[in-house]
C-alpha cells in the first residue's frame, strides 16, 4: 500500500496529467539521491514513463553509467540526450572561447547543456504542433528553490513542458527513509562526493573539488586539469574560480558577450541542488 507521501506525491502527478494532457511523460534521472526517489516511486505505480537523462558532456562518466545501468537493471526506459551530440553545445569550445564559468554565468551554463537538451526532448516524443510533455522532478521544499528560479512551484507548463515536482513535500529524512525502506541502490559516485557529478560545469566549483573528482574518476580529473592549461593561457582563472576582478575592470565592460548574463530569476529547474554537497541532488 502507498504511503501517505506517495498518495500525495502521486496526486500531484494525477492533477497534472488532467490538466495539461501530455503526450510522453518522463522522469528525470541525474544520479542523485533525489532523483532516485522520484523516479523509483513514479516507475513503481506509473511503469509506462521514460526516465530523462541530460548528458552535458562535462561529468563523471560513472555517474552516466549508473543511470544506464540502474535503468536496465529496472527495465525502464531510457532517454539520454547529449548536449554537444544532440543539441551541438561543446563545453569544451564555450569555456575555451569564453572562459571557466562562475556563480554568476550559471544561467548560461545551464540553458546552454541542460535546457537546450530538454527542448529536443520535447521536439522528439510531442508527435505534433502544439502538444506537451511531462517531466517529473526531484525538487523538494526545503531545497533552494529561489536560486534557480522557484519559488513554491509545484507545476510549472514552460514552452510545452509540464515540470512537476511530485516528491516538493518530501523532507530529506522522508526521502532517505524511502530509499532505505525500498533498498534501493544509491549512486557510489554520490555516497562518496554527496553530489551526482552529472555535471560539472565549474559554474559552483569550489576549492579542493577537483580532487574530490579525482577520488572517483582520476580520468575527468585530468581532463579537467589538461583543459585549464589551454583555457588559462587566454581566460586567467582556473575550473575552481571565478573571473578576477581587476581582468573584469581591464574589459571595461567589452568581456565576450557570454558573460553579459542575469540569472537571478531564470528558471533552472534541472539544477536545483548545484553547489551542494550535502547529499541533495
Amino acid at each position: 500500500m502507498p504511503t501517505e507521501k506517495e498518495n500525495e506525491a502521486l496526486s500531484i502527478i494525477e492533477e497534472a496529467l488532467a490538466e495539461y494532457s501530455p503526450e510522453e511523460i518522463f522522469i528525470g534521472f541525474s544520479g542523485g539521491t533525489d532523483s532516485l526517489l522520484v523516479a523509483d516511486l513514479v516507475m513503481r505505480h506509473m511503469p509506462e514513463s521514460k526516465i530523462f537523462h541530460a548528458n552535458t558532456g562535462i561529468g563523471i562518466e560513472k555517474t552516466r553509467q549508473y543511470c544506464r545501468d540502474y535503468c536496465a537493471d529496472n527495465n525502464w526506459d531510457l532517454v539520454e540526450i547529449r548536449a554537444k551530440e544532440d543539441c551541438g553545445q561543446d563545453y569544451e569550445e564555450m569555456v575555451l572561447a569564453n572562459g571557466f564559468t562562475g556563480p554568476a554565468m550559471h544561467g548560461k551554463m545551464y540553458q546552454r547543456l541542460k535546457e537546450r537538451c530538454v527542448r529536443v526532448l520535447h521536439r522528439r516524443y510531442k508527435k505534433k504542433r502544439g502538444n506537451k510533455i511531462m517531466l517529473i522532478t526531484g525538487i523538494r521544499h526545503d531545497e533552494s528553490q529561489i536560486r534557480a528560479g522557484y519559488a513554491n512551484r509545484i507545476v510549472d507548463e514552460v514552452d510545452g513542458v509540464v515540470w512537476v515536482n511530485a516528491v516538493y513535500w518530501y523532507t530529506k529524512q522522508d526521502k532517505y527513509d524511502y530509499i532505505k525502506r525500498r533498498g534501493l541502490k544509491t549512486n557510489p559516485v554520490h555516497d562518496v562526493l554527496g553530489m551526482s557529478g552529472e555535471c560539472l560545469c565549474g559554474a559552483f566549483a569550489h576549492k579542493g573539488e577537483l580532487e574530490l573528482v579525482r577520488l572517483i574518476e582520476p580520468e575527468t580529473a585530468e581532463y579537467i586539469e589538461e583543459l585549464q592549461e589551454r583555457v588559462y593561457k587566454k581566460w586567467p582563472w582556473k575550473w575552481e574560480e571565478k573571473m578576477p576582478k581587476w581582468f573584469k575592470d581591464m574589459s571595461q565592460g567589452q568581456t565576450d558577450a557570454f558573460y553579459n548574463w542575469e540569472d537571478s530569476d531564470y528558471f533552472q529547474p534541472m539544477c536545483i541542488g548545484c553547489g551542494k554537497t550535502d547529499g541533495d541532488d
